[in-house]
């Protein structure tokens, strides 16, 4: 039986991963111009059901949502992708540590369902659905959401 590696060419599973590099390093240094970069231009981001399209709009969304932090760290964990010539999907989970900037701190648990497309050799996020399985206290004694 072929395993997934096996039907996905190193180069693209690689260069998804990598993709997925990209965008965590500019979250973590909070960095709008590296993080815009990683999405193609008419990409859709849904946000826990608010859906915005087009890299302005996605952008101007992060700065807002990360100017309530003082910090964000995102250490992405297990992943998963599917590879059809020059479009993808797959999906990431997170763990999230943020400081508010009253002084809060919030462990979050989450996957981001994605769809790729690869643009002059360039993979790029087309589509993001990013989804809560936990928000809370760091000592996770607050509620989990579960997921399909």
């Amino acid at each position: 039986m072929e395993t997934l590696l096996e039907q996905n060419s190193l180069e693209d599973e690689i260069a998804l991963r990598n993709l997925m590099a990209r965008y965590t390093d500019a979250v973590n240094r909070n960095d709008g111009a590296s993080w815009i970069n990683c999405w193609a231009d008419n990409a859709s981001w849904d946000l826990m059901g608010l859906i915005v399209t087009g890299q302005d709009n996605i952008l101007n969304l992060w700065q807002r949502m990360m100017s309530n932090f003082e910090f964000a760290l995102l250490m992405p964990s297990s992943c998963h992708f599917e590879v059809n010539g020059n479009s993808a999907t797959g999906h990431w989970y997170l763990h999230e540590y943020t400081r508010s900037k009253e002084g809060d701190a919030i462990t979050i648990l989450s996957r981001y369902q994605d769809s790729y497309i690869k643009e002059n050799g360039k993979w790029l996020y087309q589509t993001r659905k990013y989804e809560l399985i936990y928000n809370g206290a760091p000592d996770l004694s607050g509620q989990v959401v579960p997921i399909n």
